[in-house]
């Protein structure tokens, strides 16, 4: 991948919500989402942190 635009691939039809969405699961889990560019592609990169406890 080269980090072209691809036409093809965009989409306008979503609500939006998406994130709004993982990051209100992810708080309720006492974790947190954190979203950027990925270094190399420039695609979407979402990190997603949850605490650890040990059973």
């Amino acid at each position: 991948m080269t980090g072209e635009i691809r036409p093809d691939l965009l989409s306008t039809n979503g609500s939006g919500l998406g994130l709004a969405i993982v990051r209100q699961i992810i708080e309720a889990h006492q974790g947190y989402v954190r979203a950027s560019n990925h270094p190399e592609t420039g695609g979407a990169w979402l990190e997603v942190f949850l605490p650890w406890q040990q059973p």
